[in-house]
Parts: C-alpha cells; structure tokens; sequence
C-alpha cells in the first residue's frame, strides 16, 4: 500500500449515515439539510437540521423548545442535550428547521450560584464537578496528570464574581493545569490535554480530499520571546537591576528577521518556571496556529468507520498547500448534508503544539508570598 492510500485508507466499510434527531420517544429522520459542529475549543457542540414536516393536527408543534434530544448519525450518538430552537415556514409545503446545543449549552449560558461566593480548597476534577453536578452534568477526563503534590493539585480559595458562569470558572481553573475544556458525544463535560490517539486514516491530496486551504502567517510570529515577571522596568541606575526580571530569551527559527516579543507573565509566585512556560507556549501556539488548515472530505468518517472526533490526531498529506506526510491534531469538524453539496465533513487542522494550553498561576495568598520570600533570603544569605 502506497502512502496515499495508507493514509486516507482506501474504501471505506458500508456505514450507516442515516442522521436520527430523537425527541422523547420519537424519533425523526429524512433531514433535507444537516449540520452537526463539534470541536476542541468549542463548547457547547450544537446542530441545525431542515427538513418537511408531516403532522396531523397543525395547531400543536411536534417538537418544543427545550425538550432533550439525542441526535445520532447511524447507531453513534452525536449530541446529547436540547432542542433551543423550533421554526416553522409555510408555502409549498411546511418547512421546519432545528436547532439545538448539548447539555453543556447550560455550563455557558447560566450564572453560576455559589452560596458562600468562594469556590476552592479541593482539586480541577472535583471543582468541575461541584459546579456540574446542579446541572446532571457528568465530568470526564481524559489523558490528564494532575500535580503529584497536595500544594500545586489543590486550587486556592477564590471569590466568585457574580454573573461568571460555570464553564468560565472551570476554564480558567483548568488553566492553572494545562488542560482543555470542551464536552463529548455524551453531553459531558471533559477535561483533557492535547490528544495522543489516531484515526484510522487520514486525508490525502486527489483521494478524499474535496477543497483544501491553509493559511501561512507570518504577522502574528515573533523571532524572540523574553519571559519577564513584570512590565515596568525598576531601578534602571543600577547595574543588571532588572537580573531578576528578565529570564532566557526563546527563539523562533521561522522568523527571518528581528521581531522581538516581550511576555509578561504578572506572577511572583513561582515566578522564573511560569515566565518561561509561557514564553514557551506563546511561541508554539503562535508557530502553531499560522499554519492552520481547513479541508473538506467526502465523509464523515475514517476507514475504520469511526467518525472524525476533536482533539484526535490524523495523518495529512497535502503536497500542493507544502505539507506533506504530516501528522495534525483535528481542532473542530462539521458534519453537513445537503441536496447541493452532498455528505461532506469540514475540517480544521493544527500542529498539535498549536493546542496548549496557556500556563497559569493562582494568585497567591499573602502567607504564600511571606514564604517565598523568607526562602530567596535564606538561600542569599547562604
């Protein structure tokens, strides 16, 4: 087998793609249009379908705003959550289009209500579950290593403001750990790092790869990168000042010419490490993301008769965009069907370091900073 065909996989198994919409104990098919978007950045994953409606009595919807529903493409469920919008059209005939999001959609549309207005003192997994658990909504990781030690795997007592709502306090939460949040097929909600898993198959140039594009940038790339703690520069009379501000400098060898770029991480609290942690992930996001690329294949899924998932890696070879044999992450995919375009799936694809996550820090306690303090002391004093 040529690399070609290894790598989008030759034909594929006969697979249901029959799209189900079922609303309690009804289930609804023969969409005339159908889209279903999911992603690693995205959340809630959500739909929009069209199709004739046949009903008996025209004075009573058949389908209501805010009932749960699972939509499924063959026997593999897609999204589990609710139907957010029912709209009717008459003319030749009666047109209906739904849309809906996952169980998750209330994660991002809802205040969160904490009685004591403080969340912490426990770990990522158990903070996602405490705000999840008024909704039904069940947490799930994957791939992620939560620090070993009691102090840097427990989250700081935090005040919550009113107005945040869930997904933004566990998502900045989630930060301090590396760790993306988006929801799965199921309507959970899961934590997880930057994929390690591989589809079956991938997309080749002349194969299954119907449209294609990427976009090089090169206007939001920088030669250098200078970890500092602070913005402001102090005492600049005073031979090397500024030592304690300003760390080893990372270089972009993409960059051809002098683009200096200064990252300020605004953290005493294990200061050096995170400074130049973020450095680090502002240069690979930053190299990662110019290089993004958007495809349409002529199915939904690979050879193996999975369906494209977010957050998994995938072999690509597209010689004509310069990017041959690589391996990328898939960061969102669009199912869609319709009379014109026929079952496509739209794709979008990064190097998988242009999916890290931005190191953060808790801001510490003031006991926390006496302490660091008093130990940079005893370490100059020795």
């Amino acid at each position: 087998m040529n690399l070609i065909n290894a790598l989008a996989g030759g034909d594929l198994p006969d697979i249901n793609t029959e799209v189900t919409l079922t609303v309690g104990n009804t289930k609804w098919s023969g969409w005339q249009e159908i889209r279903v978007t999911r992603g690693a950045e995205r959340c809630p994953s959500d739909y929009d379908i069209g199709l004739t409606e046949k009903y008996l009595d025209t004075s009573q919807l058949d389908i209501m705003p805010g009932e749960p529903c699972t939509l499924s493409i063959g026997d593999v469920k897609v999204i589990d959550g609710y139907v957010d919008i029912y709209e009717i059209g008459v003319g030749t005939g009666h047109q209906v289009r739904i849309g809906g999001r996952s169980r998750c959609s209330d994660l991002v549309d809802t205040h969160a209500v904490v009685p004591r207005g403080q969340l912490g003192s426990c770990d990522l997994v158990q903070l996602a579950k405490q705000l999840c658990t008024p909704y039904g909504i069940d947490v799930v990781t994957k791939n992620i290593t939560l620090p070993s030690t009691t102090s840097d795997r427990i989250i700081q007592i935090f005040n919550v403001t009113l107005g945040q709502t869930p997904y933004q306090l566990i998502e900045e939460c989630a930060r301090y750990m590396a760790v993306m949040v988006y929801d799965d097929a199921d309507g959970n909600l899961v934590l997880s790092s930057v994929g390690t898993d591989t589809h079956a198959s991938g997309f080749a140039e002349g194969v299954n790869v119907l449209e294609c594009s990427v976009t090089y940038r090169m206007d939001e790339r920088f030669s250098t990168y200078l970890p500092v703690l602070f913005s402001v520069q102090n005492f600049n009379d005073f031979d090397n000042a500024n030592a304690g501000n300003q760390f080893t400098p990372l270089k972009d060898p993409g960059v051809p010419r002098y683009r200096p770029y200064f990252v300020v991480s605004e953290q005493s609290y294990n200061g050096q490490f995170l400074a130049e942690l973020r450095a680090k992930w502002e240069l690979q996001r930053r190299r990662g993301r110019s290089q993004a690329v958007r495809l349409v294949c002529d199915s939904w899924h690979d050879r193996a008769g999975v369906l494209w998932t977010p957050n998994t890696l995938v072999p690509v070879h597209l010689p004509a965009l310069k990017l041959p044999g690589k391996t990328w992450l898939i960061t969102d995919v669009t199912f869609s069907k319709s009379a014109e375009q026929g079952t496509t799936a739209e794709l979008t694809l990064m190097p998988p370091e242009a999916m890290t996550v931005e190191p953060a820090v808790q801001t510490p306690f003031d006991w926390q900073v006496q302490n660091d303090l008093a130990s940079t002391a005893g370490q100059e004093q020795a």
